[in-house]
């Protein structure tokens, strides 16, 4: 598995330093602070518990859940990639503990944020969409791992769009919610396995929301839309964007 806090592997591989802006998710951050002051408030609960007189209190019950729960999210955090996106002049590398994916820039056709329309509203999905000039590219670069793992992760952002599209009592293909595990591309690549079922979903999710790939809000340090500028920025003159957001990220780290 890729070191959590590591360049993309091209970077690595070359034994040179990484020029572009990493980015570290607002969710991954304070997880030591978190598992520690969980762990101390659970060691003076039980303690105080210990020796107070009497039966336990159910105030007592869910303090200590709480503080449970706390040493739980910031294992969990500590887990996560100290930086979840990698952007420089050439691609969008998101780093995954399951692995790694990387979007040239050339290969993205659009970003933005998909939405789906239920009950007479609108309302946008938490997550910044991609969409793709060349599958073939992103796929054959894709590990079947890190493939099977954003399979699950990302599935009920599908059940959102599908159960949206069917309220209006359109049919709903049985394949939308079993992958198939084999797949024929446009420029006639076969797939099969985690790979397949990974490219099926990429159609099913370009038919709802018009985009293929998805990143969730979770592993971004700003809001959907504005990484979605910021995106659609890099797009435009990738040079000067991953400047600009190195400039800002480094001032934020200086406060």
């Amino acid at each position: 598995m890729t070191s959590a806090n590591s360049s993309p592997p091209e970077q690595n591989h070359h034994s040179e330093p990484f020029r572009g802006a990493k980015i570290r998710a607002h969710g991954a951050r304070f997880g030591t602070q978190t598992l520690l002051i969980s762990g101390v408030s659970l060691v003076v609960l039980v303690t105080f518990i210990q020796l107070r007189p009497g039966e336990i209190w159910l105030a007592e019950i869910f303090l200590l859940s709480a503080a449970l729960v706390g040493m739980l999210v910031g294992y969990l955090k500590l887990h996560e990639p100290f930086f979840s996106l990698f952007l420089d002049n050439h691609k969008l590398s998101y780093n995954h503990k399951y692995g790694w994916w990387q979007l040239n820039a050339k290969n993205l056709e659009r970003v933005g944020v998909p939405n789906i329309h239920q009950f007479e509203q609108t309302i946008d999905l938490n997550v910044v969409g991609l969409r793709l000039r060349d599958e073939d590219e992103f796929l054959q670069r894709l590990s079947p791992r890190l493939a099977g793992r954003l399979l699950v992760e990302q599935r009920h952002y599908l059940m959102q769009a599908i159960k949206a599209y069917c309220h209006d009592g359109k049919e709903c293909p049985p394949h939308w919610l079993v992958e198939d595990t084999e797949y024929t591309s446009k420029n006639g690549y076969k797939y099969t396995g985690l790979l397949a079922m990974f490219a099926n979903r990429m159609n099913n999710l370009n038919f709802l929301t018009g985009y293929d790939i998805l990143i969730p809000a979770s592993v971004l340090d700003r809001d959907i839309w504005e990484f979605s500028y910021l995106l659609h920025r890099w797009q435009q003159d990738p040079e000067h964007t991953v400047r600009k957001l190195n400039e800002e990220l480094s001032s934020q780290g200086g406060k």
